[in-house]
């Protein structure tokens, strides 16, 4: 029941107004001015507050602001009997949920209740959804409880203590970059710059410029020094995301800065010191595309001294319900709407489906949901329909495996009947291999002596 306050000073207003609003539903506790009121803010989580602007010794609008300032979340309704505009703007500037002129139309003022309790109640479920969710996880740590997730996690916290080069593997969207942040974030160099790299997405003629940065006049638009990635990277770590895209000059040119930690900014002479850790990822198989020419092996070697795997998400399908609660959690926060209910019928899909795009897909697929949701919930009708026929496919195939076994049991069952409980001749008739009936008996439980 949603806890509303009264504040007036006309006592026989509040006993009207009491009596209509426990009609309506709403608990009510009412107060004669304001310092009562806020002596029972500190005492009681209050949802909307309903308050007269012209009060003795503390008017509605001071009231307005101690509420806001002590209970952010709690809707505040203004009543006064000398409406104005500039009245109703300062009370909204001040946080006012709505401003009504009396006499006040009680079907009006209900209605603003409402709306006001729905509203206060979002925003402090949304808070604890947003509180859950930052200790659940801060955005930097590898989400899931199989035992995967559990080993990356504890090697992460072993590998930050060190400085040396790791080379994290994976398929798209298996969260490389969370697990090189947590890495990042284990280390000693915490509190400095965790520098991004996409090789895949820079621009080749750009990508001197953009890792070792620029003098003013090195080309055409550059009209101020640039710090480079691996400048800003100084004291940090920089990781090097999809590195296999990098092209073979720009591995050379990687590698000396790898051994020497120092370069020089593009169209410059200066010779720059950065005091970095690498850490890389790449979703290919870089043995193959040294064997093959296309990547360094003296850098291959150089980068992977520490080498993590991340398995797909097909593999740790028991992270499936977590990662779901995580980003629902998320995204119902974010869109400010209420936790929706995920049904075990749509978990049930999703621990079923190949997932090629791994937690990525997952992540995009839980947003839709949670913008299609309604009313709470989430049923098989937001799911993609291609996921919907996975599902009804894998049912059939259950369904069918399971009558072609107990076709086979009362088939084996028969023959042995038939030869009296002789495996060789059953066998022989059944053109099996007698091992296999063997194994078939077994398998069934098929007593045949």
């Amino acid at each position: 029941m949603t806890r509303v306050m009264l504040i007036d000073d006309d006592r026989k207003l509040l006993e009207v107004y009491e009596k209509i609003f426990k009609l309506h539903g709403f608990d009510v506790v009412s107060c004669e001015n304001g310092k009562t009121a806020l002596e029972v803010m500190d005492r009681e989580k209050i949802s909307v507050a309903v308050s007269d602007i012209i009060m003795p010794k503390m008017n509605g609008m001071d009231l307005l602001k101690q509420i806001k300032i002590k209970s952010p979340d709690t809707e505040v309704i203004m009543l006064t009997a000398e409406g104005s505009i500039s009245g109703a703007v300062e009370a909204v500037k001040e946080g006012a949920f709505s401003y009504l002129v009396k006499p006040v139309d009680i079907e009006e003022l209900i209605s603003n209740m409402k709306k006001a309790a729905e509203l206060s109640n979002m925003k402090e479920e949304n808070a604890a959804l947003r509180d859950r969710l930052a200790s659940f996880s801060d955005g930097r740590t590898l989400i899931g409880v199989s035992p995967e997730a559990e080993a990356l996690r504890q090697k992460a916290k072993i590998v930050g203590k060190t400085d040396s080069a790791v080379l994290i593997t994976g398929e798209t969207g298996t969260g490389k970059e969370i697990l090189a942040n947590m890495i990042h974030q284990c280390s000693s160099r915490a509190n400095k710059p965790f520098v991004c790299v996409n090789c895949g997405a820079l621009n080749e003629n750009l990508i001197e410029s953009e890792l070792f940065g620029s003098e003013k006049g090195a080309y055409t638009g550059a009209e101020r020094q640039k710090k480079g990635r691996f400048e800003i990277a100084d004291g940090g770590t920089i990781f090097f995301d999809e590195i296999g895209e990098m092209s073979l000059n720009m591995q050379t040119r990687l590698l000396r800065v790898l051994q020497e930690k120092t370069f020089e900014r593009v169209g410059g002479c200066e010779t720059i010191r950065s005091d970095f850790r690498l850490i890389a990822a790449t979703n290919r198989d870089l043995k193959q595309e040294v064997a093959e020419n296309r990547f360094r092996k003296d850098l291959y070697y150089r980068i992977n001294i520490i080498p993590l795997e991340i398995p797909p998400l097909r593999q740790r399908l028991a992270d499936i319900p977590v990662l779901c609660e995580s980003f629902l959690t998320l995204y119902a926060a974010e869109m400010n709407k209420p936790l929706p209910v995920m049904g075990q019928d749509v978990l049930e899909i999703l621990q079923k489906y190949d997932w090629p795009g791994n937690v990525r897909e997952l992540r995009n697929l839980i947003e839709r949901m949670v913008v299609l949701s309604s009313e709470g919930s989430l049923d098989v009708n937001v799911l993609p329909e291609e996921m919907r026929d996975i599902a009804q496919q894998q049912d059939a195939d259950t369904s069918l495996r399971g009558h072609t076994k107990s076709f086979e049991k009362e088939y084996i069952i028969k023959m042995m009947h038939k030869h009296q409980g002789n495996v060789a001749k059953a066998a022989e008739e059944m053109q099996i291999a007698r091992k296999n009936l063997y194994k078939k008996l077994q398998e069934y439980e098929i007593q045949y002596r």
